[in-house]
């Protein structure tokens, strides 16, 4: 189990490497200083990991895998690069923020007084005890424990001690919840578990705040009364098995850098560099999510998502089109022809992230739902 401790150390280390980091994008390109940031990049991701704050260690793993296409002076990178460059820069800069602001609270919030559950459960926080007792009736049934957590830094070592099926937060407590998970700061750091709201209020400020904590269901009291075990089983179901994503860019350091960062965040990935090689790979891979490129040599990205949308393996595949270009008209161009969202590059890790998982958690949550209709 980790826990949240301030290093000095890394803070001066990683003040170094965005500090270097700037200096190559205005102009100070070599291969070998490349390299000496792509070794203390890594370096840093671990050293981040052991800390505790995968946030952090996720941008230096993006910023890592960017570079890394770079390093052996082969291939100069060009504005657009430079542009992502920056990005990747700036996005480690804003993590260390957020880990120092974290460490803060961290070191000022008092220890759980209740141990861990012995083994994973399903977790909530919040004060009603009527709340509580509901969850607790309805996933015994299901042979599911619930485990009461006293305040966020008990929840903060339940998530990092891999402890958690699920997290169910009480709406009176989703005010908390979001002063230290602020949504453009990256949202909830559940991310790798279900993450539920329960309410006695169908109100729209609760649905809002859960949203912004990305929850994946809000459960109205009494009405869902009967439907939260089911729901939310299924949901911890989907995430025993890793999202699957098809990478298709000509850009061999893109490519790297969206696999890096979404294997890091546990998701499987099959990268392909032309839109044959894509369609070859889904004889074999079956990719919950579709992250393309706009523009590519021979085929435009538009050709390519009616490629998709007319095999019948990937027809009702949800598609993340990365483009350069930020003009308004192709954008909406592309999800008029059956585009699921659009990202403008240079793209952070984070944002990469938020796009494919949320596509991907609906792709199943409806492929589930159309089963239990039949």
């Amino acid at each position: 189990m980790t826990t949240l401790k301030h290093n000095p150390e890394l803070d001066a280390r990683i003040d170094s490497l965005i500090e270097r980091g700037k200096k190559v994008v205005i102009g100070d390109w070599r291969a070998q200083t490349c390299v000496e940031l792509c070794e203390l990049a890594d370096d840093l991701a671990a050293d981040a990991q052991e800390a505790g704050f995968d946030d952090l260690c996720e941008s230096l793993l993006g910023y890592t895998a960017y570079l890394s296409s770079f390093s052996d002076g082969n291939l100069v990178p060009d504005v657009n690069h430079l542009e992502q460059i920056q990005a990747l820069t700036d996005n480690v800069d804003d993590a260390l923020q957020r880990y120092r602001g974290r460490v803060k609270v961290a070191e000022l919030a008092p220890e759980p007084r209740a141990p861990l559950p012995p083994h994973p459960s399903i977790h909530y926080l919040g004060k009603d005890m009527r709340h509580l007792t509901l969850l607790r009736e309805r996933f015994q049934q299901l042979g599911y424990d619930v485990h009461h957590c006293d305040g966020l830094v008990e929840v903060e070592i339940v998530l990092a001690a891999d402890a958690a099926l699920a997290l169910i937060i009480d709406a009176d407590s989703l005010g908390e919840w979001l002063s230290y998970h602020p949504t453009k700061q990256g949202g909830s750091a559940s991310a790798h578990v279900p993450l539920a709201v329960i309410s006695d209020h169908d109100l729209l400020e609760v649905r809002l705040a859960a949203m912004r904590c990305a929850a994946e269901v809000v459960f109205v009291l009494p009405q869902d009364n009967e439907h939260i075990a089911s729901r939310l089983v299924g949901l911890i179901a989907d995430r025993s098995e890793p999202h699957r994503v098809l990478i298709v860019d000509d850009d061999h350091s893109m490519r790297m850098f969206c696999s890096s960062v979404l294997r890091h965040n546990k998701l499987q990935t099959h990268v392909a560099a032309t839109p044959e090689e894509a369609l070859q790979a889904l004889q074999e891979f079956s990719p919950d999510v579709i992250l393309a490129d706009l523009y590519m040599p021979g085929l435009s990205g538009f050709e390519l998502l009616a490629l998709f949308r007319a095999h019948p393996r990937t027809a009702f595949t949800p598609v993340v089109l990365l483009s350069g270009d930020d003009d308004a008209e192709k954008r909406f161009t592309a999800l008029h022809i059956g585009g699921d969202d659009y990202l403008t590059k240079p793209i952070r890790p984070r944002h990469l992230v938020a796009a494919i998982t949320s596509r991907a958690r609906r792709a199943r949550w409806m492929r589930r739902e159309m089963l239990g209709m039949r």
